[in-house]
């Protein structure tokens, strides 16, 4: 995660730039390319480094600073001073009330460890705008085929394998679907027609949060099994 010097977590809601970088792993490794920078390389972290006190929405965590020199390389890129920090297995986040309990934790992510969205819930909106979106808007961690759409929203529980998951709660959307994943430039498209049609009183919802009851490994082309739906 990047905070700024306050200690407070950095997104693309205030700066859209973050889009732009693109990471993939190199064996044990985190490269992250942006326009005009050199590759970055993130070692694994091994224990070094500064502990510095951190804010993401309503938790306050210290975590440690690896390394300033990846520091450096974000500020530079998104013209504002910030810091890498890294979330260790020995400091534990709560997922969000009423979920904040063993086993369910979450890593920096805003509230839940994924989000679901099924294909033809995007295809659905698609239909409906001018000019189409990809996946990449909505950030989910697994995109489910075959579907109907905005099914997800009706799944207690599922299983991918040998991989439990059991419903969060629907995803609120903030700002970050309106930044273009390819220029970073942001308008008020897909939010302003999704509100059309998925609005609640205060807020807009595309995708489903989920939690990981049965821990495991998941595979591209996986069958999902629907074990219980929402009331």
């Amino acid at each position: 995660m990047l905070v700024d010097d306050e200690g407070l977590a950095l997104t693309q809601r205030t700066q859209p730039r973050m889009v732009l970088m693109a990471p993939r792993f190199e064996g044990d490794d985190l490269i992250v390319e942006a326009p005009e920078m050199p590759p970055l390389r993130i070692r694994t972290w091994a224990g070094e480094g500064e502990w510095v006190p951190v804010r993401i929405w309503n938790d306050d965590l210290r975590v440690p600073h690896p390394d300033r020199r990846y520091s450096d390389w974000f500020s530079s890129f998104l013209g504002q001073s910030c810091r890498l920090v890294h979330l260790p297995e020995v400091v534990k986040r709560p997922v969000e009330a009423p979920y904040d309990k063993a086993p369910w934790h979450v890593s920096f992510a805003d509230s839940f460890p994924l989000l679901v969205i099924g294909q033809a819930s995007l295809d659905l909106l698609n239909e409906k705008l001018e000019a189409p979106v990809t996946m990449q808007r909505f950030r989910p961690n697994l995109v489910i085929a075959g579907s109907a759409a905005h099914e997800e929203d009706e799944w207690a529980r599922v299983r991918l394998g040998g991989v439990e998951l059991a419903t969060g709660k629907a995803c609120s959307r903030c700002s970050i679907p309106l930044v273009n994943p390819v220029t970073a430039e942001t308008g008020v498209e897909p939010l302003r027609t999704l509100a059309q049609y998925r609005r609640l009183p205060n807020t807009v919802m595309f995708g489903h949060k989920m939690l990981v009851t049965t821990p495991g490994a998941l595979r591209t082309g996986e069958a999902l099994e629907v074990l219980g739906c929402c009331p």
